[in-house]
């Protein structure tokens, strides 16, 4: 359980680290690559995990291998997680 909320807590810094940068740094929309706000929020999302050191998928039992692999997926997986956060609470505001 206090994985789920670790995960949820680390895609919301990682969401206003985001928006942080897009509102404020206006030459990253620029960068090709960066300019997608969904892209950055991934770049976003390893550095945190990776600064944090968080293993989401290691409290699973899943990020047995490489450092880097358990980084990535646990990025990966907060990233999802993050999605279908902002899909929930989206449905809950129409209500």
């Amino acid at each position: 359980m206090y994985t789920l909320a670790l995960a949820i807590f680390v895609g919301f810094v990682a969401a206003q680290v985001t928006n942080l940068v897009v509102t404020n740094f206006g030459f990253v929309n620029r960068i090709p690559v960066l300019g997608n706000k969904e892209n950055l929020f991934i770049l976003v999302t390893l550095l945190t995990v990776w600064l944090t050191d968080t293993s989401v998928l290691g409290t699973y039992g899943i990020g047995n291998g490489e450092e880097w692999v358990d980084i990535v997926g646990s990025s990966l997986a907060i990233v999802g997680l993050t999605g279908v956060v902002n899909a929930v609470t989206e449905w809950f505001d129409r209500k």
